[in-house]
This record gives C-alpha cells, sequence and structure tokens, in this order.
C-alpha cells in the first residue's frame, strides 16, 4: 500500500525501510533510544511498517504488530523532529486505519504523549494506554 502526503511517500513496502535509518529515528525516543540494529531487523520482519520518505529519506516510522483478523497492536511510531509539524503523525495514524491487513478495531498502543492524535481516531486512554 502507498499513498502520497504533500511531498511525502508512505508506504508499507519493508525493501524500503533501512533498519538503519529506523534505528536513527529510535534512538531519539523515549522509549528504545537503545535498541539493536538486530532487534529492529526482526521487529521490522514480524511487523506490519510504515514508512514516510521525504524524496528517499526515512523521516517518519511506524509499525503494527496483527494477527490480521482481529487484534493490532501500533509500535514505535516517532517522526523525525525536523518533520513534526507537518501532518505525518496524523497521516501514519490514517494510514494505518485504512489499511486492509489491520482491523479497524481491537486496535492498541501505548504511549506518555500524543493522545490528542490517536483520540481523534476512536482511540481512549486508559492510564498510558490507548485503545479502541
Amino acid at each position: 500500500m502507498e499513498v502520497l502526503y504533500q511531498d511525502y511517500l508512505i508506504t508499507d513496502d519493508k525493501k524500503l525501510i533501512s533498519p538503519q535509518a529506523v534505528k536513527t529515528l529510535l534512538d531519539g525516543s523515549y522509549w528504545a533510544p537503545d535498541r539493536s540494529i538486530e532487534l529492529i531487523e526482526k521487529t521490522i520482519r514480524n511487523s506490519i511498517c510504515v514508512g514516510v520518505f521525504d524524496e528517499e529519506e526515512l523521516v517518519a516510522f511506524a509499525r503494527v504488530v496483527t494477527d490480521k483478523a482481529v487484534f493490532a497492536w501500533i509500535a514505535d511510531v516517532i517522526v523525525n523532529e525536523a518533520h513534526r509539524g507537518k501532518g505525518v503523525g496524523k497521516e501514519i495514524v490514517q494510514f494505518i486505519q485504512d489499511h486492509p491487513d489491520i482491523p479497524a478495531h481491537s486496535q492498541l498502543l501505548r504511549t506518555r504523549d500524543a493522545h490528542g492524535l490517536y483520540e481523534r481516531y476512536g482511540f481512549s486512554k486508559n492510564d498510558n494506554i490507548m485503545s479502541k
């Protein structure tokens, strides 16, 4: 699946997603700054991944762990700081909502921030767990 948003390409094509580029993004996160490249490679292999590209540079990433029928766990949603405030995060969540292999309900994510973003898509907060 691919969509264009402004000048960004949003895709689930894992061949385009460099584990090293994902590591660079996650190194700046509060939840995965020390995640090894080997672990990142494994998470990419075993998830539906969303990459957002500005030309050929990966500027945002998310992944979804799912059985493709009932349950989906949204993880590692991150946008490069230089690209925040441009609607990229909203487009990632919309891409996930529209993806044919991701159930539209029974979605879960854990986050300390961006609750307002997820609430727009039907998620509700219970502690730091967002669910729908």
